[in-house]
């Protein structure tokens, strides 16, 4: 996780508030969306997202367009 984010995340008060975690990648995911859920302790947390690029550095998205589209609608739906 990029450092600004990281202090983004831990300066705030999540207490009540709903959280989306999201990231993009390589091909090495980490533990960005653990994390994130860690940082914002008191948030509630709905479905999160990992979108996959190629691990060449282009712009290529592995993550099916199909799965983005089935995750977003989940969250409409869970969100309601």
């Amino acid at each position: 996780m990029a450092p600004p984010m990281h202090t983004f995340l831990k300066s705030q008060d999540w207490t009540g508030k709903t959280v989306i975690p999201f990231m993009t990648h390589g091909g090495w995911p980490g533990h960005v969306i653990t994390d994130i859920k860690e940082y914002c302790a008191g948030a509630k947390f709905a479905a999160a997202m990992e979108i996959q690029f190629d691990s060449e550095g282009g712009d290529h998205m592995l993550t099916s367009q199909a799965d983005i589209d089935a995750w977003l609608e989940g969250l409409r739906k869970e969100l309601r």
